[in-house]
């Protein structure tokens, strides 16, 4: 994995604010790591509600904004809101950083691990043109929980 002080400066303070910013969600209390497709192929965890995404072009941190859940408690609905950062590879203007609004259903498949799938709208800013504006991608990923 690629490692360069522009992604350092921004992951840094998104990790610290992952582990030490109040969940805005009471009903996830514990931890989960796994594998996801979000912006690519790459690492997924949750603590209380926050959700990270990492690869090595990629970060989103999401903050959990409203969860619904079923009567037996296995399966979720939700909405988050976060933030995202691409790298553009070799050329700078081709970077792009944006807000997004995650809507996902999560579900037990066994008692320890999980699997979501989302859409999310999002709003990308860039110095190039062509990578900015209005998106809808989606998202899927298990996660193991502590």
């Amino acid at each position: 994995m690629k490692l360069n002080l522009k992604r350092t400066r921004i992951a840094l303070p998104l990790l610290a604010a992952l582990f030490s910013a109040p969940s805005l969600a009471s009903s996830n209390s514990g931890f989960g790591l796994g594998l996801g497709y979000d912006l690519g192929v790459g690492v997924t965890a949750q603590f209380r509600g926050t959700s990270i995404f990492v690869n090595s072009d990629a970060l989103a941190v999401d903050m959990r904004i409203q969860n619904f859940s079923n009567d037996l408690g296995t399966m979720h609905a939700y909405i988050d809101a976060g933030g995202f950062y691409e790298d553009g590879g070799h050329y700078d203007d081709n970077d792009k950083a944006g807000v997004r609004l995650p809507v996902g259903l999560s579900f037990g498949i066994a008692p320890s691990l999980q699997a979501y799938i989302q859409a999310v709208p999002n709003f990308a800013f860039s110095d190039n043109e062509n990578k900015e504006g209005f998106g809808v991608d989606g998202a899927l990923g298990v996660r193991l929980r502590f």
